[in-house]
């Protein structure tokens, strides 16, 4: 995945060493939190994570919407940003989890990410089987942010997707008559 974001901004140079940073500096704390699992190192492994996801999420949003023909590489991208909001979700309730300590969640044991991975796309796709529940008001305040985003983000997607479709499909007619 590091490699595929670095590679999303080939074509802008400005932004490829950033992006390489990042990525550098993801790889150093993922091998870190695999070594020497700290609270200090984990939270640091989590908050690279989520710089890059969200840095890799926001550039193929502006590849997704910009002007042009919609094509399915355009929805696929569409569909890669929800999964990434999950995947950042993830990391965001494992930091909560590593600062507010065991008692901000019910039924998880924190040792492994996946619980939190689990936990985070119940909550986007407002699914909720509530086997895990958010008890610190920062960890429901989250859980019930990414619902909203769960919901609004392929609703105004599509409306959007669809809006652009519709501007490719006049600019075509009005060009052949």
């Amino acid at each position: 995945m590091l490699l595929t974001g670095i590679w999303s901004f080939a074509k802008q140079k400005k932004y490829v060493i950033a992006v390489s940073i990042l990525a550098v500096m993801g790889l150093v704390a993922n091998w870190l939190s695999m070594v020497d699992p700290t609270k200090t190192i984990l939270i640091a492994h989590d908050l690279g994570a989520i710089a890059f996801n969200l840095v890799f999420a926001f550039a193929i949003l502006v590849k997704t919407f910009a002007p042009g023909e919609v094509t399915y590489h355009r929805i696929e991208g569409s569909i890669v940003v929800y999964l990434l909001v999950g995947l950042i979700f993830n990391y965001i309730f494992h930091v909560v989890y590593l600062f507010a300590g065991p008692s901000s969640f019910n039924n998880i044991s924190g040792s492994n990410l996946k619980e939190f991975l689990y936990f985070s796309f119940t909550s986007l796709t407002t699914m909720g089987y509530g086997d895990i529940t958010p008890v610190h008001s920062l960890a429901r305040s989250l859980a019930n942010f990414e619902a909203l985003i769960g919901q609004l983000y392929p609703a105004i997607l599509i409306a959007r997707l669809v809006t652009m479709e519709f501007e490719s499909s006049s600019r075509k007619k009005q060009t052949s008559e």
